[in-house]
């Protein structure tokens, strides 16, 4: 017969063994999500959350550990380096969400395109990194190139949002291109702005006349003219017809905007030069007030030459012509300087403008110059709705819209120069 003692002693270790079990359970567990949180943490240390690329904290960790594998065993590898050309216009214009969207589906592209073995990281907001291990040269720019050709027919984003994307992309390899961290990353930025000057073309050492990140021996002034120049023409040929391409649209749709820019561009480069704009800043107000408003062709006729006055939905269809016009060049790559100025040249010195309701300083000053020659020419101009105003009331309206609409110290240098005007302009 068992004892009571026993039976306690019994009962006591069946419970203290039940005990121990589910304790064991329980670490077992927390020992799990402990592994899974270390899992997901290792994972956002090194993984952009927006793209799921890599990050450029581990592009970095990559490269020195391919730099120091390729020194061992006399390996090769290539570097590319892509960034997304104008992107800061494709959030203003389609919102950061959109931005976004293209942003994924850019990533999902480049995925698609790359080698399993490379290793693919989003940089910054717009750059992107491949780490090309085991490849030379020729096989970096070729793989450039394939995505330079599949972008001309593909767009990324989602409905209305969808946009064609222009790339700037330079390429490095080692070790003709250098033998450390430092010199390989810094050729790469000289290969990738290289690429943006020269409309897209794939950057690399040997179109640059560089190897391992320093100048080959020849007259370093030769080297700024040459660069000077080159940024000078930037403007080049094909860029010029276009600008008379679409002012000829604008003129098809509305007689008076040909003619009010005319006088527009007059205006506005004279204020410029009384701010002593370099010439190439004065290239930019000139090009930028003869296209202020070019997204006039993307607004309905009906709106656009209504005699009467304009309804709020109608207005709002107005309000729209600078976000069109800025699509319409953001693609021209020798234009991308003026865009600013076309796209803000509606907002108002207090905020109260559209598309964006900027204000003060945080408007380019070329836009605020354009501002105040768009608003002159439109009040003395004749209009279905009103008559024009005499110049010296059109003078006066201007004023009196000093440090509301428009930038005081743009108004007192329009004063300053539209009395030497008044005869070049027939405003007499």
């Amino acid at each position: 017969m068992v004892s009571p003692l026993n039976l306690v002693l019994v009962s006591l270790t069946i419970l203290l063994t039940l005990w121990v079990t589910h304790l064991i359970n329980k670490i077992n567990e927390a020992y799990k999500r402990l592994s899974s949180l270390n899992t997901k943490l290792l994972r956002y240390s090194i993984i952009d959350p927006l793209t799921e690329l890599y990050n450029y904290r581990y592009f970095l960790r990559v490269l020195h550990s391919t730099l120091e594998r390729a020194k061992r065993y006399g390996e090769k590898f290539s570097v590319i380096k892509i960034d997304i050309e104008l992107f800061k216009s494709i959030n203003a214009i389609y919102g950061v969400f959109s931005g976004d969207d293209i942003l994924r589906d850019f990533s999902g592209f480049l995925k698609s395109v790359v080698r399993t073995s490379d290793v693919l990281a989003r940089l910054e907001d717009d750059e992107f990194g491949i780490i090309m291990s085991q490849a030379g040269k020729k096989e970096a720019v070729a793989l450039g190139e394939r995505i330079k050709e599949t972008l001309l027919f593909r767009q990324f984003g989602r409905d209305k949002g969808k946009v064609n994307l222009r790339l700037s992309i330079g390429v490095v390899s080692f070790p003709e291109d250098g033998l450390s961290e430092i010199e390989l990353l810094s050729l790469l930025d000289r290969c990738m702005e290289y690429s943006k000057d020269t409309g897209g073309k794939v950057g690399t050492s040997e179109v640059l006349g560089e190897r391992g990140g320093r100048a080959v021996d020849f007259d370093s002034i030769t080297r700024i003219k040459d660069k000077i120049s080159l940024i000078h023409t930037s403007l080049d040929k094909t860029a010029i017809e276009s600008i008379f391409a679409f002012a000829n649209a604008i003129k098809a749709k509305d007689l008076y905007t040909s003619e009010h820019t005319e006088r527009t561009v007059k205006i506005a480069s004279a204020i410029g030069e009384m701010f002593n704009f370099p010439p190439r800043r004065m290239e930019i107000i000139e090009y930028a007030s003869r296209l202020h408003d070019l997204g006039k062709v993307g607004v309905p006729e009906s709106v656009l030459l209504k005699p009467g006055r304009l309804s709020r939905e109608e207005f709002e269809q107005i309000k729209k012509h600078p976000i069109i016009g800025v699509e319409i060049l953001r693609p021209i790559h020798e234009l991308s300087l003026i865009i600013p100025s076309i796209l803000y040249h509606h907002e108002w010195f207090n905020g109260k403008g559209y598309p964006y309701g900027m204000a003060r300083k945080d408007i380019p000053l070329e836009a605020r110059i354009i501002a105040v020659a768009d608003c002159f020419q439109a009040l003395i101009s004749e209009r279905p709705y009103r008559k024009a105003y005499s110049l010296e009331e059109a003078i006066n309206l201007i004023v009196s819209e000093s440090e509301v609409h428009f930038d005081p110290e743009v108004v007192d240098v329009f004063c300053n120069v539209i009395e030497k005007l008044k005869e070049p302009l027939n405003l007499l």
